[in-house]
């Protein structure tokens, strides 16, 4: 049985590194919309732990929270072995960074969010002038690869979990204020670069409905 995703109807937020991890390790799962009233539904029914979405059915096993489910379906890719990349990192110490990056990642998400929710032009300035550089210069120093078959953003070679969650909250801020926002940081751009261009990534990128975040 397929997995089933659990998201708000016509949106992309925290369930959108998810949807790509899935394109990314090739595992086949449903996408399922959900409306406010679906979701009350669903909350009332306690399908959902602390009653939030995204929520990910794997046959009976409903998971929330985007880091558990990303590292879950890591799991599952590994275990299937397909192809040469181990999204859960070589070994336990990557495998810890993953889980690191994926919180960095719901930190950046949630900074990010502050900005578009407010929408003003001001509130884009001072998240250029004072959020963005912190975080992209961090990520930078991350982004340096040891060789060009380096994917991965700290140690090790391989394109984790936690590398999945970072390139979709950095890809989704630029996308929000253009391209042009991570251009000063040339390592970080290169590994975006890679990500972007990772065939299933670039598909589903190029094929996904214009959608609020």
């Amino acid at each position: 049985m397929a997995p089933k995703l659990y998201y708000f109807d016509g949106r992309r937020g925290d369930a959108e590194a998810i949807r790509m991890l899935f394109k990314d390790t090739g595992i086949a799962y449903e996408d399922v919309g959900v409306s406010e009233e679906t979701f009350k539904q669903m909350d009332a029914a306690g399908d959902l732990l602390f009653g939030q979405l995204p929520m990910v059915d794997f046959d009976g096993l409903k998971l929330v929270e985007q880091p558990a489910i990303l590292e879950h379906i890591a799991q599952m890719a590994d275990k299937a072995g397909k192809g040469t990349n181990k999204y859960l990192g070589e070994n336990e110490n990557e495998r810890s960074t993953a889980r690191s990056l994926c919180s960095a990642a719901c930190d950046l998400r949630r900074e990010s969010l502050a900005m578009r929710k407010e929408g003003s032009n001001d509130a884009k300035r001072k998240f250029k002038a004072d959020v963005l550089p912190v975080w992209f210069a961090a990520l930078d120093k991350l982004a340096v690869a040891s060789n060009d078959e380096d994917k991965g953003l700290g140690a090790g070679v391989h394109f984790t979990f936690g590398d999945m969650a970072i390139f979709e909250a950095v890809n989704a801020i630029t996308v929000a204020l253009n391209l042009s926002v991570i251009r000063p940081y040339p390592n970080l751009k290169e590994w975006h670069d890679k990500a972007v261009h990772r065939a299933a990534i670039e598909v589903h990128i190029q094929g996904r409905d214009d959608a609020p975040w």
